[in-house]
């Protein structure tokens, strides 16, 4: 609510009534709140196990290995009423993004921002839950510093692809192998990942197996299993 001030209102006055009104917006939209005390958006059951706390909001997370992982991190929290931006990232399709479980109706594309990139990156961060972010975005440095800021002030989450200076996790993929087919008959039933986890918050890295493209008639044996950082995986 605006409230107008009579031309001999003091100056301190005015700014009371200013800071009155901005803490009241602050309030009804949360903007008050830090990161940390913001209800994290939630994650698909094949990829809770990366992440156990969920997609905590103000959160930088780097995945190098698999853009199908980056849509699978965004999936739950679409399909629960997110939205969900997509810069950079020409390959991803609505097909694809529909098959990782995208709620369409709330998912922006913008495959090829060029030099405008900090510009769309930082508008989609202001109005978006999950912005995913392709790896060869013009965006420098001091970009990603002053988007990793505003998506703590706004409560996103940036999953990016490739390394991001100061990322809060990184989630690299190891290894990726499908399975189903035989000697010349059959077809892929289910593609498992080997990923690292490692972040600001944990000791060293962790590896977990993520089961992606499951076929849905079969049972998943160990979804999000985590493998000791010595067990061989190669």
């Amino acid at each position: 609510m605006i409230t107008e001030t009579t031309p001999d209102a003091s100056r301190e006055e005015r700014l009371s009534r200013a800071r009155a009104a901005l803490a009241g917006v602050s309030t009804r939209v949360g903007a008050g709140r830090e990161e940390w005390e913001r209800p994290a958006l939630p994650l698909a059951q094949e990829v809770a196990g990366l992440l156990p706390e969920g997609l905590r909001r103000g959160q930088v997370i780097a995945v190098s290995g698999a853009t199908s992982l980056m849509l699978a991190l965004a999936a739950r929290a679409s399909a629960e009423g997110s939205w969900v931006a997509a810069l950079g990232m020409p390959t991803v399709g609505v097909v694809a993004a529909a098959r990782r479980g995208i709620d369409l109706s709330r998912l922006a594309l913008v495959p090829h921002p060029g030099a405008q990139a900090p510009a769309a990156v930082g508008a989609c961060v202001d109005g978006m839950d999950v912005v995913l972010l392709g790896e060869r975005l013009a965006l420098s440095d001091a970009d990603r510093r002053r988007l990793g800021s505003r998506a703590r002030e706004r409560g996103g989450v940036i999953i990016a692809a490739g390394d991001w200076t100061g990322a809060h996790v990184r989630l690299d993929v190891e290894r990726a192998a499908w399975t189903g087919l035989g000697a010349g008959d059959g077809r892929l039933r289910e593609r498992e990942l080997v990923v690292a986890v490692t972040g600001r918050r944990q000791g060293g890295a962790r590896r977990v197996r993520v089961l992606l493209d499951a076929d849905p008639g079969l049972r998943w044996s160990r979804p999000g299993a985590r493998i000791d950082v010595d067990e061989e995986v190669a």
